[in-house]
């Protein structure tokens, strides 16, 4: 009982002890943010985390090459022929990137975090039924958002060095470069991402705080979803 009322009092964790706390004490850190759901600080510094590394690269004539290679592969890779007008269109809109790249992000991140939330909140609230609010939900997912941040971080920081962008540089497709490009293998070994399953596993953790429920077991269906995606991505891609 004491126990209990002592964590009711404890007073509110900073926007830093709680970043903090999201890597070093996940669990503990979850359990108060659960108690006194915060969002906006949290989903601003996401925000910045994301941003920052496609606004940097983009301060250089290389760093914007690079992005209009990739810009480009993206398109192709989604079976878009590129021509030769489309391709001076995303160079002329890759000169105004350093500052459209963060107001994407501001834009995008909340949109993402509601999308999110709402599929969480309908699945363990209105189908297996929970009763955690909706701001409790959103709190948690933005708070596990810090890891994709560091991911971004991560990659923003070795794309700048060489010069060229990739969507990740810690997933299982680095080690394994012997893989036919594009091949089925290939797009999965690249899905294998490792800020994506930490970022998951973070996610599980959170998720059982707020509902009462054991990591494990989230955890098991939250990767069921995120192996389906990838197989079901990895397939697309391999065929295009």
């Amino acid at each position: 009982m004491t126990e209990a009322v002592a964590a009711e009092t404890a007073p509110a964790l900073g926007l830093f002890a709680r970043v903090i706390g999201i890597i070093t004490s996940p669990k503990a850190t979850f359990e108060a943010i659960v108690r006194s759901p915060k969002v906006i600080g949290v989903l601003a510094l996401v925000a910045f985390l994301a941003g920052a590394p496609q606004s940097a690269i983009n301060l250089t004539e290389k760093g914007r090459q690079a992005a209009v290679d990739f810009n480009v592969q993206q398109m192709e890779k989604f079976g878009v022929t590129v021509t030769d007008q489309m391709y001076d269109s995303i160079v002329a809109r890759q000169k105004y990137a350093v500052y459209t790249a963060f107001v994407g992000t501001f834009i995008g991140m909340p949109i993402f975090l509601l999308l999110v939330a709402g599929i969480f909140w309908v699945v363990f609230n209105a189908i297996m039924g929970g009763t955690a609010e909706f701001k409790q939900v959103m709190a948690v997912v933005a708070h596990s958002m810090v890891i994709s941040g560091i991911g971004a971080i991560f990659t923003g920081i070795i794309n700048f060095a060489r010069g060229s962008i990739t969507t990740s540089v810690a997933n299982l497709g680095t080690l394994l470069p012997m893989l036919p490009e594009k091949s089925f293998a290939a797009n999965i070994a690249g899905a294998i991402d490792v800020f994506s399953i930490w970022w998951v596993l973070v996610l599980s953790i959170g998720l059982g705080v707020l509902y009462k429920r054991k990591t494990s077991g989230v955890a098991t269906g939250l990767f069921t979803v995120y192996a389906v995606i990838a197989i079901c991505m990895s397939y697309f891609f391999s065929k295009g």
